[in-house]
Parts: C-alpha cells; sequence; structure tokens
C-alpha cells in the first residue's frame, strides 16, 4: 500500500458541471477527510490489516486535507473521485438525489453471510434512497447528556433528568451565584444557537426539519414547540450559551465547570480527558419529550458510479465495515460501531461510557436533509437570531420558511 496525501484545489462546483472523460486510473485510490493525527493513524493501520490479508489488491491511500466535501463534489464532477470515500450522513440525501453514487444491493446480496441486519436501522437507512444502499456506515455517534457530578452533589441533587419536566426542574436547582455578588457563575445546562443542537428535541415532540414529502417542518408547530422548550432554557436564566461565556463550544463551558450539563458526543471524552481529567462526570440517554429520540452522526464508505475498481472497491469496503475491519478501527473508542456484533466483541454494552451510546442507538435517528447549502444557511441565521436578537422562535421561523419558499431553496 503507499500512502499518499492528495491536495485538490477547492471550488463551489456541484454535480451539474459538464463533466470530463473518465481517468485512466492505475490503482484503486481510497480516501477521508483529516481529522486528527490519531484517527488518521488508525485509519492507516486498519488499511494496513487489509493491505496483509488481500496483497493482490493494490490501492492508494489519499486522504483529502481541508473543505472535505467541496473537493469531492468537484472531483465527483469532473470524474476524477476516489474509487472509495467517506460520505456524510448529513448531506448523503444530496448525494444519492444526483445518481452518480454507485448501488451496491448487488454486491451485498452477491456476499454470503454479509450479515445486513446486523447494522443498527439508522445507519443503514441513513445511505438509502428508495430501497437502493449507497454507502455502508462505517461507525456513529450520538449524542447524549453529560453532568457533573460533583456540581449535582454540591446541590443536594440525587436523581437525574429523565424527561423535559425535570430536566428544566434540576437545571433550575443546579443554577447558583456561587460567590454571593448577584450574578450567576453556575449554569444547570449550556445550549448552543445551532440546528444540530436542538434536533434531539424536535424529534422527541414529532417534529422534523424537513417532512418526508419534501416540504420544510421548521414551520410547524410540532418543531416551534421544541424551539420554544430549548430557548426557555436560556429565556429563564437556567442554561447560558458559549458566546456569553467567552468559550467556544459548550464541551469546554462544561469542563470549566460554567455549567452542569451539556449535549454532546463522544467527541467530548477526549476533549475532557486531555483538558479537564479532573472533572467527575457522568452520561446519560437524552431526557424524552413525547418520545424518546436523539440524533446520531454516521459516515459510511461509498463508491462513484464511474469507477474503473468496482470488485477491488467492494472487496475494501466489506472487510472496513465488517467485523474484522469494523473492530479494528472502533476498539478504542474513537466512535461507536455501527454493527451490533462489533459493539458486543468490543465490550461496549458493559463499558461503563459507551453503553450510553450503545442504549442511545436503539432510539437514534440521524439529521438529513435535501436541501441546498444557501437554504440550510437562512435556516441557520434565523435560528441564531432567536438567541441573539430577541425574535420569537415562531416568529423566526416562519418568516425564514417564506424566504426559502420564496427563492426555492429546499433540495427538491
Amino acid at each position: 500500500m503507499k500512502l499518499k496525501a492528495s491536495i485538490w484545489c477547492s471550488a463551489g462546483l456541484w454535480f451539474l458541471l459538464s463533466a470530463c472523460g473518465p481517468r485512466q486510473a492505475e490503482e484503486l485510490r481510497v480516501s477521508s477527510w483529516v481529522s486528527s493525527p490519531s484517527e488518521t493513524k488508525l485509519l492507516t493501520n486498519t488499511l494496513a490489516d487489509f493491505q496483509a490479508k488481500y496483497p493482490e489488491v493494490d490501492f492508494k491511500f489519499e486522504p483529502i486535507p481541508g473543505n472535505y466535501s467541496e473537493k469531492l463534489q468537484l472531483m465527483l464532477g469532473t470524474n476524477t473521485a476516489p474509487d472509495l470515500f467517506f460520505l456524510k450522513g448529513m448531506t448523503a440525501p444530496s448525494y444519492m438525489s444526483f445518481k452518480i453514487l454507485q448501488p451496491l444491493n448487488e454486491f451485498i446480496d452477491a456476499t454470503p453471510d454479509f450479515g445486513a441486519e446486523d447494522f443498527y436501522p439508522f445507519a443503514m437507512e441513513a445511505f438509502q434512497s428508495d430501497g437502493v444502499q449507497y454507502g455502508l456506515p462505517k461507525d456513529f455517534n450520538a449524542y447524549v447528556l453529560f453532568y457533573n457530578k460533583q456540581l449535582f452533589r454540591e446541590a443536594g441533587i440525587d436523581s437525574l433528568p429523565t424527561n423535559w419536566e425535570n430536566f428544566k426542574e434540576i437545571a433550575a436547582q443546579l443554577t447558583r451565584d456561587k460567590d454571593g455578588d448577584g450574578r450567576t457563575d453556575q449554569y444547570g445546562f449550556i445550549v448552543e444557537p445551532v440546528v444540530e443542537m436542538v434536533m434531539p428535541f424536535v424529534y422527541q415532540n414529532g417534529g422534523n426539519f424537513q417532512n418526508p414529502d419534501g416540504s420544510l417542518g421548521i414551520a410547524d408547530p410540532a418543531f416551534i414547540e421544541a424551539v420554544d422548550y430549548y430557548f426557555s432554557f436560556y429565556k429563564e436564566g437556567i442554561a447560558t450559551i458559549p458566546q456569553d461565556q467567552g468559550v467556544a463550544w459548550n464541551g469546554d463551558a462544561f469542563g470549566r465547570g460554567i455549567a452542569a450539563m451539556a449535549v454532546s458526543g463522544g467527541w467530548l471524552l477526549p476533549f475532557l480527558a486531555d483538558n479537564y481529567p479532573e472533572i467527575e462526570f457522568g452520561m446519560i440517554p437524552l431526557p424524552a419529550g413525547k418520545q424518546k429520540a436523539t440524533v446520531a452522526f454516521t459516515t459510511a464508505y461509498s463508491m462513484p458510479k464511474r469507477s474503473a475498481f468496482r470488485d477491488e472497491s467492494w472487496q475494501l469496503m466489506n472487510y472496513l465495515v465488517g467485523e474484522e475491519g469494523m473492530t479494528s478501527w472502533t476498539k478504542t473508542g474513537v466512535a461507536m460501531p455501527s454493527r451490533r456484533s462489533v459493539a458486543k466483541a468490543n465490550g461496549f454494552y458493559e463499558h461503563p461510557i459507551y453503553k450510553v451510546f450503545m442504549e442511545s442507538a436503539e432510539f437514534a435517528r440521524p439529521f438529513q436533509v435535501e436541501y441546498s447549502e444557501r437554504g440550510f444557511e437562512e435556516v441557520v441565521i434565523a435560528f441564531q437570531a432567536i438567541f441573539f436578537t430577541g425574535k420569537s422562535p415562531k416568529d423566526a421561523l416562519e418568516e425564514i420558511e417564506d424566504q426559502i419558499k420564496k427563492y426555492k431553496l429546499v433540495g427538491r
């Protein structure tokens, strides 16, 4: 295996570019985004394990540094895409709608003991369209509730939140003026004015960002009620936002003890270990609304339709999402396995930390929409206006819905 970092030009082009002719490739190319050195090393080691087992498959690993989505879109539009690449669950519907990904059903059906039923349903469904599978999930991460055990003890709280009502009650009890200067210096909860963070509450309330028929759901009563609930923590002074505290994100506020509870995924674990090793924290599934729900983030391996190495790509993909490859990739807890059998083999169901993610996986949903980038940016701006301008959630979301419809910014 030859490891080679490829640097591509960034451009705001999409799949409807006039395509160039197929490239004359000499070997299979595999690409991922570049996150951390530890993750890149882990993936490299997993690929090396495959190479040792299947030396006849020659391939080149080309991680894509920076602006991954833009570069991948450009390469797909010009027929220069890698033969196997990471595909984000959040934006997968847009890729699938352009029919530039290789359908995988025939490969799955022709592979004995593939075990599609072993995957968590939400992870497989994130990469399906009209019954066709366009990607296979390599892992997932889900939002859970982190809580500071010491701050709970200091406040005399010996129970944990399980529903919307007692979540707010406990957050209020944890909000304190510890030095007696008349100003709050410890909050029960830390919220962020971002759409992804409110979506678990939307799903718990029976709402959607985009409905199954393609229509926007952001002005529907269930969506507005969930945003009202989420915003009420901030409005009532029992939660703060990172911007008010001069910190970059909610995980930092939680680590500093500014907030006693925070919603986050597994990426908060190494951050706390590296920056706040003294903090004594616990994790539980998110408190439930009308139903249990959380947002899961998942990533798949996919291949382009025009790949000249479909069989070889499938052989590598099947290894990476199979029990052996997925065990190698997820054993350190960098992400949660998308196969139940791998989670079991890794001991994640009994693990004091990872078992919370395994429990949450049973009611997790990916946050996915088929939208134009501009359309989504407009919603993000409207959502932030609720926090920074005092506009009511109902007024802000109805206003932006009208604008998106006017300019036809939704994907369908």
